[in-house]
């Protein structure tokens, strides 16, 4: 049996490779956990049409919560003038846990 949808064109760009890789990580737990093929589908076209900037978006649980705290970081480093560098450094260090868990206050 062979899949009839579109082949998916993988993203260029890094944020676009950065979410295809988020997205077949979920696809391989979905699949493990059983998933139907309807919703690693639906799974994964979530995660592609994701905005990292729409925090109220990105779950509240757990397993998200430092991405969560990453973005909302990085979008306050946005707002209060760093450079996209600066606020992507930001976030790498939350995400990886290379902080002191305190914001500096200006």
């Amino acid at each position: 049996m062979t899949c009839t949808h579109a082949k998916f064109q993988v993203p260029t760009d890094p944020h676009g490779k950065k979410r295809y890789e988020s997205a077949m990580k979920h696809v391989e737990a979905a699949k493990k956990a059983g998933k139907s093929s309807e919703e690693i589908h639906a799974l994964f076209k979530k995660i592609m049409e994701f905005n990292p900037m729409d925090i109220e978006s990105i779950p509240k649980d757990e397993a998200h919560a430092k991405y969560r705290s990453a973005m909302i970081h990085m979008k306050a480093a946005l707002a209060n003038g760093k450079s996209v560098a600066e606020a992507h450094e930001i976030a790498k260090k939350i995400r990886t846990g290379q902080t002191t868990g305190h914001c500096k206050q200006k």
